[in-house]
């Protein structure tokens, strides 16, 4: 992806790409939470929280199997904690021209983003999200039902 396609200083579209690859990103967690929920590390799926509280839960869900492929997938979800937060810094806040960012959190703190920083951000994004999922799809998924039968780890698979 590249910013080409937008007009000079154009700041919208790239800012919609980061916001609709971040919905693709919500809906890959959602369903990973909904695995997680079908298998039974997890009793409710958290959906009208925060992103990043819900890939807390999956991270806390997943932390008590010691297993290559949970490390993976906890490893993926560590390494979107930067792209997150680069997120929500970019989404709430005030964006103003020539890609000026004010923060709404009270702290003055200023800062400027660019069409093409925009676009490697979703980017990003969308890399993550698609990391993750493969990850837990090809790797993890199949091998949970085999060796997963209660959360405390009394009881792990071969």
């Amino acid at each position: 992806m590249t910013h080409e396609g937008a007009f000079e200083g154009d700041l919208i579209r790239p800012l919609g790409l980061v916001t609709l690859y971040f919905g693709y990103a919500e809906f890959t967690v959602n369903r990973l939470l909904e695995w997680i929920k079908k298998i039974g590390l997890l009793a409710e799926t958290p959906t009208a929280m925060p992103l990043g509280q819900r890939i807390g839960v999956l991270r806390d869900a997943l932390a008590g199997l010691r297993r290559k492929e949970v490390r993976e997938v906890l490893d993926l979800l560590e390494a979107g904690r930067p792209i997150l937060a680069r997120r929500n810094d970019l989404i709430h806040a005030c964006i103003l021209a020539k890609g000026r960012v004010i923060s709404n959190d009270g702290s003055g703190r200023e800062s400027t983003v660019t069409p093409q920083q925009l676009c490697e951000l979703a980017e990003q994004i969308f890399n993550w999200k698609d990391r993750l999922d493969v990850t837990f799809q090809k790797q993890l998924l199949p091998m949970l039902p085999i060796w997963v039968v209660e959360r405390d780890g009394s009881r792990e698979g071969s």
